[in-house]
């Protein structure tokens, strides 16, 4: 496959460039780049999504698989579009996995060979909307290779897998490289460089900067010396004093759970938690895809239809008792993958920061002078202040998610809430979050709930662990220590 003159414009002053890339026989490559970089726009180049505005993609194959954040993004509004909930006595779990999994092509023993493969057999029966996040990429994974591809693009195949996903995973890409699958990955971390992979290009700024052989491109360490050239912040914005007028109390636990129980239909989710989450007491929140984390999450953050069936406690105050969900959320700052696919609203980088002053999905109230001042300083720490005033459906997928991070830090709430912050994110942003995070958790300003398959992305503060361990027929324990 050769690429030859690509020019393809994205504004009046940036254009993806390449101006020669061929991908010979035998060759296995890995594109890496930071946020913002071109990565995701090469990828649907390669997989056919995008046709060039100038130059040439010769010599493709015939059968490409793809698997990316935009191909999740279409799923989910097609399973939006057919949700029938408002018209049945029940809720519309969505199209089962096993459908999705062959919409475009039927052959039931190689479904269960990619099943058996990527440990889904469990939930082939499940609908759309039952699943993880790791569960939804794993179905687009299986989608991709039913078509048995010559070429396979997955653009950041291994965010949102736990550890044995990501190492079954790992072992399948590699015994496709083996039986001659050309597979490009398209990656933000070096740590996941496989080592099949043999040929590396970096894109930078929308251009294909550098191409070799892996050991010429990886000699000396120059190429992650570029990768790591921004600098870490040292200091946060302050905080908006008029965040600051009805605070929780300090002598109460900011999260109170008794014998949580959460069940769909007949399968139970959680069964029988007791978890106290007192202030300053930072949490990880860990276990394999599907077995409750982020559903954890959304009992804390109000956002689930069973918090009011349950005994919960929020910074004292009972879940049901009369107070509102704006009391609740007040005292709270939320980082989810869900989040950013629902925010999808025409605003601003500023904007989408300011917005978490008020705990929507866009702003609605005038904010001050000062909360718009405060809103620059976040966009100057994460280094996208040259992007204010550009709609967030312009900005690539890691620097949305840097965006809701800072819209969720940017009242110190005494509660963070951060469902896999790191997902997504190249080393300079990942090490820039942490950083932060390590700021806000050891200066004692907010508790973090935090949730990651991966432990080098746990901030240092973190101390405390809940784990959820496979018990029998499905179902989850949990387990309660100090780290």
């Amino acid at each position: 496959m050769k690429l030859n003159r690509i020019q393809h414009p994205l504004s009046k002053t940036r254009a993806l460039t390449i101006e020669h890339w061929e991908l010979g026989p035998g060759q296995q490559w890995a594109l890496l780049g930071g946020n913002g970089s071109g990565k995701s726009l090469i990828g649907q180049l390669l997989s056919g999504d995008l046709s060039p505005a100038s130059g040439e993609v010769s010599e493709r194959p015939q059968r490409i698989g793809y698997v990316s954040f935009e191909k999740q993004q279409e799923l989910l509004e097609a399973e939006r579009y057919k949700d029938d909930t408002d018209f049945l006595d029940r809720v519309d779990t969505g199209t089962p996995v096993r459908e999705l999994i062959q919409q475009e092509v039927q052959n039931e023993s190689r479904l269960h060979e990619l099943a058996t493969l990527l440990g889904m057999n469990e939930i082939l029966d499940r609908g759309f909307r039952l699943l993880s996040t790791g569960e939804t990429r794993k179905l687009l994974l299986a989608r991709a290779l039913m078509r048995q591809p010559d070429l396979l693009v997955l653009d950041e195949p291994f965010d949102g897998l736990d550890v044995e996903s990501h190492r079954a995973l790992e072992q399948l890409i590699s015994n496709l490289m083996s039986k001659g699958v050309t597979v490009v990955l398209l990656l933000n971390r070096f740590s996941e460089l496989l080592p099949e992979v043999t040929h590396i290009a970096y894109v930078q700024q929308c251009r294909l900067l550098a191409k070799g052989p892996r050991e010429q491109m990886l000699d000396g360490g120059a190429l992650e010396t570029l990768h790591n050239l921004h600098q870490l912040p040292d200091t946060l914005p302050e905080r908006d004093p008029a965040q600051e007028t009805n605070p929780p109390p300090a002598d109460q636990p900011l999260v109170n759970m008794s014998n949580i129980r959460v069940s769909y239909a007949e399968k139970t989710i959680i069964d029988g938690l007791n978890w106290q989450v007192n202030p300053g007491q930072h949490w990880a929140v860990r276990g394999p895809n599907g077995c409750g984390k982020t559903t954890l999450l959304s009992l804390v953050s109000g956002d689930h239809p069973q918090s009011y069936a349950n005994d919960i406690r929020l910074f004292g105050i009972q879940r049901g008792s009369g107070e509102s969900i704006w009391e609740i959320k007040q005292h709270l700052g939320l980082v989810s993958s869900s989040l950013q696919l629902n925010y999808r609203v025409p605003i601003s980088a500023l904007n989408m920061i300011i917005s978490g002053f008020f705990d929507t999905i866009g702003v609605y109230s005038k904010p001050s002078d000062h909360q718009k001042q405060l809103g620059r300083e976040w966009l100057r720490l994460i280094h996208l202040e040259h992007h204010a005033n550009t709609p967030i459906a312009q900005l690539s997928y890691g620097e949305q998610r840097m965006l809701l991070i800072a819209r969720a830090m940017v009242k110190h709430p005494p509660l963070l809430i951060l469902d896999e912050p790191c997902q997504g994110l190249d080393e300079i942003n990942r090490q820039m979050v942490l950083k932060l995070l390590d700021q806000i958790g050891l200066l004692g300003d907010s508790t973090l709930l935090f949730v990651s398959h991966h432990e080098e992305d746990y901030p240092t503060c973190i101390r405390h662990q809940l784990e959820f361990v496979a018990a029998t027929e499905g179902r989850f324990t949990y387990h309660l220590a100090a780290i």
